[in-house]
């Protein structure tokens, strides 16, 4: 389970904004951007990605428990989101 305060805060920080849909929409917008250093990385888990984002977060130890039966867990996922970096993010607002 999640040990690192840095990373649990990143989960959870993102999490909020994902549940909202104009910010899910620009997290997208800004991570497949062609600017972005993490655009293929990120597409190539982008489906995982998104399941650990909508995930409940009271029952990130079951959504660990399914990563790690496909050879994850959910300490590498959240490692796996990608930054935000401002001089572009502020491009995807639109």
């Amino acid at each position: 389970m999640i040990v690192n305060f840095e990373d649990q805060a990143r989960l959870q920080y993102t999490r909020l904004l994902w549940r909202r849909q104009d910010f899910r929409e620009r997290f997208l917008r800004h991570w497949t951007d062609e600017r972005h250093p993490y655009r293929e990385r990120f597409l190539e888990q982008q489906t995982l990605i998104e399941e650990v984002l909508s995930y409940e977060a009271r029952d990130d130890e079951s959504l660990d428990q399914k990563l790690r039966k496909q050879g994850k867990s959910l300490r590498t996922m959240i490692r796996e989101i990608p930054p935000v970096f401002g001089h572009f993010w502020v491009d995807s607002k639109k």
